[in-house]
């Protein structure tokens, strides 16, 4: 087994004033099936937190999960961030294996922080007492809903994303991002896919958009949808190394 490698990044010390300061060390990371790091900052796996690489790499909830860290200068241990928070996702649940853990990702990262789900009409419902097959969001190719939601993410906010879709007739929370909009009011969506790594979107433009969009091309596997989690940025940065 490779040794570990550990490579720590001091941030400034008002970092959460400009969130894409913190993140900009994890941009270009490459994509690992199951990647993510421990609290210590090493690279491991969901499923082997003991597993240890000599070179970086994360999948979407690997990232969210190492980005929310710095962001929000939490701890968030593995064993609670991936927790099954209604013990209905395992494996031989009916709406199959870990078909909400998208879902109760953001939920535990978030956990005891003030929380806003961000839907068009102004509404936001109880993520906690929400089930998750009924809190969806809104459809992620709707561009009139897009218009209405984007002017709630503002500086001081990190919104997390969860996409969800119907495969072979069973719900799937499949994919996880985040949202941080930059002191000059630019929205950005971070997250980490298999054939670019990590890397953002400027959805505040026609551009970045039609380009997040065109990653998640509708009508394959069924109609998408996005639930977005807003929750406050602490004031005066957190402190936290990113690896």
């Amino acid at each position: 087994m490779l040794a570990a490698i550990l490579v720590l990044i001091p941030l400034p010390a008002r970092a959460t004033d400009d969130p894409t300061t913190v993140l900009a060390p994890l941009l270009g990371i490459p994509y690992r099936n199951d990647g993510v790091t421990d609290p210590t900052g090493r690279y491991t796996t969901f499923a082997d937190p003991a597993a240890r690489f000599g070179t970086p790499g994360l999948n979407c909830s690997g990232f969210v999960v190492t980005a929310s860290r710095a962001l929000l200068g939490r701890p968030l241990p593995l064993a609670a961030v991936k927790r099954d928070r209604k013990g209905d996702s395992g494996p031989n649940s009916p709406r199959g294996q870990d078909w909400d853990f998208g879902y109760d990702l953001l939920v535990n990262i978030t956990e005891g922080l003030p929380r806003q789900v961000l839907l068009p009409n102004g509404a936001s419902p109880d993520i906690d007492a929400a089930d998750p097959a009924g809190l969806r969001g809104f459809p992620l190719h709707d561009a009139t809903t897009w218009a209405a939601v984007l002017p709630r993410i503002r500086p001081g906010r990190l919104v997390l994303a969860t996409l969800s879709k119907m495969v072979r007739g069973r719900l799937l929370f499949y994919h996880v991002g985040l949202l941080v909009a930059d002191p000059a009011g630019r929205i950005w969506f971070y997250h980490a896919t298999p054939g670019h790594g990590v890397h953002r979107l400027g959805i505040d433009r026609p551009a970045g958009m039609a380009a997040l969009l065109q990653e998640f091309t509708e009508k394959h596997f069924g109609d998408k949808k996005i639930l977005l989690l807003a929750v406050p940025l602490p004031a005066g940065g957190s402190g936290r190394a990113v690896p």
